[in-house]
């Protein structure tokens, strides 16, 4: 939104209480800058208040506007007090979440359906067959819609939408692809996002390896009946474009893309995809294409950090912890140094946390995709990139001494954050049912980035691990394959159960 819209805004529990200001876009973000103040709730203090989320209304030439999430920037004059009525004197500024244009709604306004559109999906859509050419004879005609059932009875449906313009001297017609949402139990903007808007945009960024957004959507009250998805009904638009429309991504982007399902696997894929991003939301986030900003150290601590959150969503922890009985025993056994119950009980709980490492924890997310797989994307280098990545990750996030000063170098940094979020990226998509094994090593020799990743020489991860312990990696060496001594090798399993505990000078989460 170029324009900006002037009104008067109030606050939900103070209606007759309205104060006159202008609403905004700056930078993607929208603005409310009031000239004097809402009654809110404040701590009382002096300055700039620390007040919670709030939902403000608002009126601009007779449309109703309503504003989500709103958070107090700066306040300018005298101070704010909740009992005193608004003054003219000074100004506020608010962050605004969300924008709602053609109602009053609060956080928890329910909806029964919604339609929006991606920016990518044009281009994303063509490996599955619902663009490309014309199979049905004579005139033109889009092809059916893809209908995808979900839970709670309700469904996605994805299907063309054309718009025709005709002029004196022209007639032209334009195809949109649009996602509709219905789901009879209701949603409220926020489910809306969480459930179906977000995971469905990152999904589609991942397939064709752009940044993407959600723009025109629209979403339909509870009180509004129509089974025909197109007919007209009363909508309330959510963060509206009311200039241009956003930058569509070309569609003649040459197919099939390789990390695309089939629309024979729709039915199954997507539905399996918006529960496991539901359970799995943090490591979606951070693998999503989008500009990131922030040192290396940062971006790898949340990569690592999500990785580590995505293996203990999706793999079993273990029953029993033979390493930390162990030194349970001992300690009950100690004739120099008595231990308490409570003592004994402690050092037990910290062995146990520390019994399947970070390490292990990466190793089990890649094997999953495969031997073939990790082979090679890794080139022979899994165990190795693991430990280095681990070591990186605990020297950052918990301080402890590196002399070898690994953490500081650009391409390890880079190296790692790159390859763990391949290994976050590829995991997710397979367990929601996309290839695995050969199929997936297939497409992957087809995606210009994976391909990249597996010829990387940026980091050496041999003489990485070497460097940081000599006594455990011997020596290096770059054509070494990924087995390993009998006491240090991991078995090809997922479970975490499966791995053998570390040894007792290894501390480290």
């Amino acid at each position: 939104m170029s324009e900006q819209r002037h009104g008067a805004w109030w606050t939900p529990n103070a209606p007759t209480v309205r104060v006159p200001g202008t609403l905004t876009s700056v930078d993607g973000a929208w603005r409310l800058n009031l000239i004097g103040s809402l009654l809110v709730d404040s701590d009382g203090g002096e300055g700039l208040r620390i007040v919670p989320p709030t939902t403000i209304w608002g009126s601009c030439l007779g449309v109703p506007y309503t504003l989500l999430h709103c958070y107090l920037d700066d306040v300018d004059g005298v101070g704010l007090d909740s009992t005193d009525s608004t003054s003219d004197q000074w100004v506020m500024t608010w962050r605004v979440g969300q924008l709602v244009r053609g109602g009053a709604v609060t956080e928890s306004t329910r909806f029964t359906t919604g339609s929006f559109e991606i920016t990518g999906l044009p281009a994303w859509w063509p490996p599955s067959g619902l663009r490309g050419p014309q199979v049905r004879a004579g005139r033109y005609s889009p092809p059916d819609d893809v209908v995808i059932p979900i839970s709670d009875g309700g469904g996605i449906t994805i299907g063309i939408r054309e718009s025709v313009r005709s002029g004196r001297r022209e007639k032209s017609l334009h195809e949109h692809v649009i996602v509709w949402v219905d789901r009879p139990s209701g949603f409220t903007l926020d489910e809306l996002g969480r459930d179906i808007t977000d995971p469905l945009r990152a999904l589609v960024a991942i397939g064709v390896d752009e940044p993407v957004s959600v723009f025109n959507l629209r979403v339909y009250p509870e009180d509004a009946s129509s089974s025909e998805p197109n007919a007209l009904r009363r909508s309330f638009d959510v963060d509206p474009h009311d200039s241009e429309s956003p930058e569509m991504l070309p569609s003649s982007v040459p197919p099939p893309f390789p990390l695309s399902p089939a629309i024979s696997d729709m039915a199954s894929f997507i539905p399996a995809w918006l529960d496991l991003a539901r359970r799995c939301s943090v490591p979606l986030d951070v693998v999503e294409p989008r500009p990131r900003s922030g040192p290396l150290q940062l971006q790898l601590l949340d990569v690592v950090n999500a990785a580590e959150t995505l293996h203990r969503a999706l793999h079993t922890n273990p029953t029993e912890y033979p390493f930390a009985q162990r030194v349970r025993e001992a300690l009950e056994q100690s004739e120099v140094i008595r231990f308490n119950s409570r003592e004994r009980r402690a050092v037990y709980d910290a062995v146990k946390f520390t019994e399947t490492s970070l390490e292990r924890r990466l190793l089990a997310l890649a094997q999953s995709l495969g031997s073939e797989v990790c082979e090679w994307l890794f080139a022979g280098a899994i165990r190795p990139w693991a430990f280095v990545t681990a070591r990186v990750r605990n020297v950052l996030s918990h301080g402890f001494p590196a002399p070898e000063g690994i953490h500081q170098d650009p391409g390890v940094l880079a190296g790692a954050l790159r390859l763990t979020e391949a290994v976050i990226t590829l995991r997710l998509l397979n367990q929601a049912g996309l290839f695995s094994h050969s199929d997936l090593l297939t497409r992957l020799r087809q995606h210009r980035g994976m391909r990249s990743l597996s010829q990387q020489t940026i980091a050496d991860w041999h003489a990485l691990a070497h460097k940081i312990d000599p006594e455990q990696w011997p020596t290096p060496e770059p054509e070494h394959d990924s087995s390993a001594p009998d006491d240090q090798a991991l078995p090809h399993e997922t479970d975490a159960t499966t791995l053998p505990p570390p040894a007792l000078r290894v501390l480290e989460p």
